[in-house]
């Protein structure tokens, strides 16, 4: 799963953190501009210079029409790199690229950089193919371009050290990626994200992974809680408690009075309840996971797994975190409590009497969780662009609907050809 990046427009802070990154000799390395063989090279300008750079040379610098330069930043908001694309007026760009924050090596965000960049440069220029110069040495980034479709093209030196070593670097390039880009990423991005909600018992899940398998895309449901917990550092039992304690009266009550937003729901309502209690430690619990944690990991997640594309999401209220550029189709299904009560006893072999007792509860902690953890109604069918009521229908004209909607919004994949632009080109 690769993580959401912007580019954005370099700042003068941003400069200034390129500057004391590339202090860094392990980091400097990384820059595929650095000269190797001394001190740190930025490729375009000098960051220390252009700090005290006036207005007019700033822009000389970062708005070149030859070289686009833009800051690299994570979905919190955070500067994490920089990347160039310099155009070589013939057809063809360099690309260059610096993750700056060590703590994300290896986690995606250079990909996702690339990705991102290729995209704005074959979207805005008409180019042929784009290269980089990649240190032999650096095999994560070789790996990068590698699963990216550049081919090695050749090894040149680049200089020689003081040990008398020669730095080489690989010259690594993707012709072709301009005829995939072309030929198949308007058809890809017009491809809906699928979000299919429901109270338990409705058959939303069963809808869903029908519906991926229908549609040759992924069914996601108990990762985005695996992948929630990789991301706040926390156990699925920590996660759970979070969700519980928001599901009663007691507990949503004393989050709301003790600890609004910041205290961690491992420690259950009895702790709260004896806080009061002299002599007991009154400091905050390390290691906590809070409700304004818990949403922004989670909108996290769901906005990586939609950058990615070809997903059902299901549950988790995957359809309010999609972003909006994102094509999105939000599905709710509904049915009967009696309907409902059928299939839980029918699924999990219980009586009638005991299936109804689950239901009831089951529709409590679901209800609870969405509007007090997440903050929205789920019944509100204003929310969803699909609803399915499951008391008129079977799981398998649901599911015909929702493929039958999918496959709607995807164009016919247009004649091959390489000079033909692609939709997302057009309206670049």
């Amino acid at each position: 799963m690769l993580p959401e990046i912007t580019l954005k427009n370099v700042s003068r802070d941003d400069v200034d953190r390129i500057a004391w990154w590339l202090e860094n000799k392990e980091l400097s390395s990384r820059w595929f501009g650095h000269y190797g063989c001394g001190d740190p090279v930025h490729r375009g300008y000098d960051p220390r210079h252009m700090l005290e750079a006036t207005e007019a040379e700033w822009e000389r610098v970062f708005a070149d029409s030859h070289r686009l330069i833009f800051s690299i930043y994570d979905d919190r908001g955070k500067h994490v790199g920089e990347c160039q694309a310099i155009l070589d007026g013939q057809g063809g760009a360099e690309l260059a690229l610096l993750i700056g924050r060590r703590d994300l090596w290896h986690r995606g965000y250079g990909t996702s950089a690339v990705i991102t960049l290729m995209d704005k440069v074959f979207g805005a220029f008409d180019l042929d193919k784009v290269w980089v110069n990649v240190p032999e040495e650096s095999v994560p980034a070789l790996g990068l371009f590698e699963k990216l479709g550049f081919k090695r093209e050749s090894t040149r030196e680049l200089c020689k050290r003081a040990d008398g070593t020669a730095l080489r670097v690989a010259i690594m390039n993707a012709m072709s990626y301009h005829a995939r880009w072309s030929r198949e990423s308007s058809r890809e991005a017009s491809v809906p994200v699928v979000t299919i909600a429901g109270l338990p018992g409705s058959g939303s899940e069963s809808i869903g992974a029908n519906v991926a398998r229908m549609t040759g895309t992924r069914f996601v449901d108990e990762e985005i809680s695996d992948s929630l917990c990789q991301r706040l550092g926390c156990s699925p039992g920590e996660l759970a408690s979070l969700e519980t304690s928001y599901r009663s009266f007691w507990g949503r009550f004393l989050n709301s009075i003790t600890v609004p937003m910041e205290w961690s729901a491992a420690y259950d309502s009895g702790y709260y309840l004896f806080r009061s209690v002299p002599g007991l430690d009154d400091e905050a619990p390390e290691g906590h996971v809070t409700k304004k944690q818990y949403s922004h990991g989670l909108a996290a997640v769901v906005r990586a797994l939609s950058m990615e594309g070809k997903v059902v999401l299901h549950g988790h209220g995957s359809h309010l975190f999609v972003p909006p550029q994102v094509a999105t189709l939000k599905v709710f299904v509904s049915a009967s409590p009696a309907v409902r009560s059928q299939r839980i006893a029918a699924e999990q072999e219980l009586a009638p009497e005991e299936a109804q007792r689950v239901l009831k509860q089951a529709d409590r902690d679901t209800v609870s969780t969405c509007k007090d953890l997440l903050g929205f109604d789920m019944a509100d069918l204003q929310q969803y662009d699909l609803t399915l009521n499951m008391d008129t229908m079977s799981l398998e004209a649901a599911t015909r609907i929702v493929v039958g909607a999918v496959r709607a919004a995807v164009p016919p994949l247009a004649p091959r050809s390489d000079a033909q632009p692609s939709a997302a080109m057009q309206t670049a």
